[in-house]
């Protein structure tokens, strides 16, 4: 892959981060369509997948932006964290974030399907402004850098950083109205964008929150590889500090992360500067073990050049309802840049002790 110079000097410093056009998320409340499409693949790509269990890539997809398409609004891109909403036929709904502040919805191909129906041209895109808890414009790069996202009863919990914090969206009749969230403490020493980078609902019904990486410590590199998480109530008025932390071995910090059955589902990602290569990884936590404060954790599927690398900074997981496996959907921040693209990936993670493994020859 071949890094723009904003986005070498953003996984250099170990840091999430996008071109922004403006200062200001732009409001808009505005639907379209735009351009969807499989990706090429080969053999060859296809040894870039490990696994450690049984894994199947169902589909490799790009969704255009306007760096591919310009008729596409500006505002679509950048996109962070990922969330099914709905399962509707042959096609499925997301709702992701941006970098600059907007609520994204678009449509995919649903992976039950994949295969036995007709391949869609286009991507239904509807973005929100999202505003701040006192429902006005956000302003300004430390205001825009919304990155988690997460289903409440009533709407959505969403992380920003920069500006630490969490903002509830509550569905209302005309959309959606903002209100502050529960507050959180424990950033001191992390990097202003290396803040509250992840965030998911618990079944317990309770949230958690995880920053990218550790506090950023001279002398201490280590502090580092440790990245603190929050565990919280919707409605606590209470300051929440950290419960534990995550490892993030070598340059890998945590992009997004879900719940599913008992597991708590992390995806990570790093950049090595020497060799210019970009690694993504999806660990399986035991949620017992994250509620007490000491995660364990195993590593499920990994991606490497040559198989199409970019900053992958969405997940989403659902249950196969017939045969139970595990479907695994990763998103990919393309920063704004030309340099780099929006790419959905969909795999069919086994459950069973079935080898079926991965299928070098085929070709979304």
């Amino acid at each position: 892959m071949r890094v723009s110079k904003l986005v070498a000097f953003c996984l250099l410093s170990t840091t999430a981060c996008a071109q922004a056009p403006g200062p200001d998320a732009r409001e808009l409340d505005q639907a379209f369509s735009t351009r969807i499409s499989a990706i090429s693949l080969s053999s060859e790509n296809m040894t870039g997948i490990t696994r450690t269990g049984p894994a199947d890539l169902i589909y490799a997809l790009r969704l255009d932006t306007q760096r591919q398409t310009p008729s596409v609004p500006a505002e679509f891109g950048g996109l962070s964290s990922l969330s099914i909403q709905t399962i509707e036929g042959d096609s499925i709904v997301f709702d992701a974030l941006t970098d600059q502040g907007h609520l994204a919805r678009f449509s995919a191909p649903n992976p039950l399907t994949w295969g036995a129906a007709a391949v869609p041209a286009a991507s239904q895109v509807h973005l929100t402004t999202l505003t701040d808890a006192a429902d006005k414009p956000l302003r300004g790069a430390n205001q825009i850098d919304s990155e988690g996202l997460a289903l409440t009863d009533t709407g959505f919990l969403i992380s920003y950083e920069r500006d630490h914090r969490l903002v509830e969206l509550v569905k209302t009749g005309e959309g959606y109205q903002s209100q502050k969230g529960p507050s959180l403490s424990g950033f001191e020493g992390l990097e202003s964008n290396g803040g509250m980078e992840a965030l998911t609902r618990l079944p317990n019904g309770q949230f958690l929150a995880v920053a990218e990486y550790g506090p950023d410590r001279l002398g201490d590199p280590a502090a580092k590889l440790k990245a603190p998480y929050w565990i919280f109530d919707q409605g606590s008025k209470a300051m929440t500090a950290p419960l534990g932390t995550f490892e993030n071995e070598g340059r890998f910090g945590i992009t997004d992360i879900r719940v599913l059955d008992q597991d708590v589902w992390v995806l990570k990602r790093s950049y090595d500067p020497a060799t210019k290569i970009t690694l993504s990884r999806l660990e399986a936590c035991d949620v017992s073990s994250v509620l007490t404060g000491k995660p364990v954790c195993n590593l499920k599927l990994a991606l490497s050049p040559p198989f199409p690398m970019d900053n992958y900074e969405g997940l989403a997981m659902m249950k196969d309802p017939q045969t139970r496996d595990n479907l695994v959907f990763i998103l990919s921040d393309d920063n704004f840049s030309a340099d780099q693209s929006t790419y959905l990936l969909a795999f069919r993670l086994g459950t069973s002790r079935l080898t079926r493994g991965l299928s070098p020859g085929a070709k979304p």
